[in-house]
């Protein structure tokens, strides 16, 4: 190792999540969504989610015919 630490060795993930995450929790209050229905919502994009793998990946023939 050189020595050096990168930018998330000094940041947890709760420090680095947490201001972004009551932004847009502020955003949506602005928009008229209240707090609980943001926060239900969130919860629910998270669990059905994929963050890997795309669920409908282009075909191999390039689209519908």
């Amino acid at each position: 190792m050189s020595g050096e630490t990168s930018f998330m060795d000094n940041m947890t993930a709760e420090a680095f999540l947490k201001p972004r995450l009551a932004a847009l929790v502020s955003e949506a209050d602005k928009a008229g969504y209240s707090q609980d229905v943001t926060v239900a919502l969130l919860i629910s994009l998270l669990d059905t989610m994929n963050f890997g793998a795309d669920p409908n990946p282009p075909s191999a023939q390039g689209g519908a015919a």
